[in-house]
């Protein structure tokens, strides 16, 4: 059986429930690069991959044990993780080596620096598989997140960092209360300017990933609002479809997706409140274990072939 080593970034929230879940699928996994908790720490780092100083290894998590055993590398790519994944190349010449993009390009995560003969560049945005050359594999998450599902006590739920969508998440907030609809905005990275002028927003620090997973467990429908230059699916959708909750989409991307169904799915460009109303009326039809099937860890990581 093919062997497959995950090295993940350290910087996603939910990485230790995704690692567990690695685990019990046997899939090898480790940081590629230790993690640095102070700052000087992380600067030192950055300014000695820019410099292109040799032994760039000693950021690295010890994982070299790790690759030998797999058939398959799996780097979660940023700009950070290209030493690492050039680092393999140079060692193991013949290994399998996937750089996955699971953010969209933009600062910290340019494909273009990533040379196309070290390894397969793979990405979840459409739009950046287009600019950059990529191939496409969906978003992914876990069957098991089902069982967080539990009692609807909201109607509308966000859960994310700002990146620019404060304004258009206090304008949907004001229109959702207006019309009677109970709503959680809970935002990170809100300036002090924008606390106060969208009161309606709930400022968050950084909370653990089963947590998101417990508020969208008890929502009744899921806000996805993608950053600008996004067109590939965020994990808030996936993770409230394999809950059975249904999705505010504003992005007509999500159309195109195997789980799309207009009784789960409602598209829009801007607030209106009057199709928003009928959706949340509206039953939505059970999800085909396919397609339940298509975005779980499991069918992902066989997309790779």
């Amino acid at each position: 059986m093919n062997k497959t080593l995950i090295l993940s970034s350290g910087f996603f929230a939910g990485e230790d429930y995704y690692v567990s879940r690695f685990l019990d699928r046997g899939v090898l996994t480790a940081h590629s690069l230790r993690p640095q908790p102070h700052r000087l720490m992380r600067a030192a780092r950055r300014l000695h991959f820019r410099a292109g100083l040799p032994m760039k290894s000693v950021w690295f998590e010890p994982w070299d044990d790790l690759v030998d055993e797999a058939d398959l590398v799996l780097v979660s790519a940023s700009n950070l993780s290209v030493p690492a994944t050039l680092y393999i190349r140079s060692r193991w010449p013949g290994k399998r080596i996937v750089a996955w993009y699971w953010n969209p390009s933009g600062p910290g995560t340019d494909p273009g620096i990533l040379p196309p003969d070290v390894c397969e560049s793979w990405s979840f945005d459409r739009g950046d598989c287009k600019k950059f050359g990529l191939s496409y594999n969906t978003t992914y998450s876990f069957r098991d997140i089902a069982d967080f599902r539990s009692e609807d006590d909201t109607d509308f739920l966000f859960v994310g960092t700002n990146k620019g969508r404060a304004r258009f998440l206090s304008l949907l907030a004001e229109e959702l209360r207006e019309h009677g609809f109970s709503f959680r905005f809970r935002v990170n990275g809100l300036s002090r300017a924008e606390i106060s002028s969208y009161p309606l927003l709930e400022p968050i620090d950084p909370i653990p990933y089963e947590e998101i997973l417990r508020l969208t467990g008890q929502a009744r429908a899921v806000v996805e609002l993608p950053q600008a230059g996004q067109t590939g699916l965020s994990l808030r959708p996936i993770e409230a479809f394999m809950m059975g909750k249904k999705i505010l989409s504003f992005s007509d991307a999500i159309s195109s997706e195997v789980f799309y169904d207009p009784s789960r799915v409602l598209i829009l460009d801007r607030p209106d409140i009057g199709r928003i109303d009928e959706f949340m009326r509206t039953e939505s039809l059970p999800a085909g274990q396919e397609a339940l099937d298509h975005y779980d860890f499991d069918q992902w990581i066989r997309r790779f072939g």
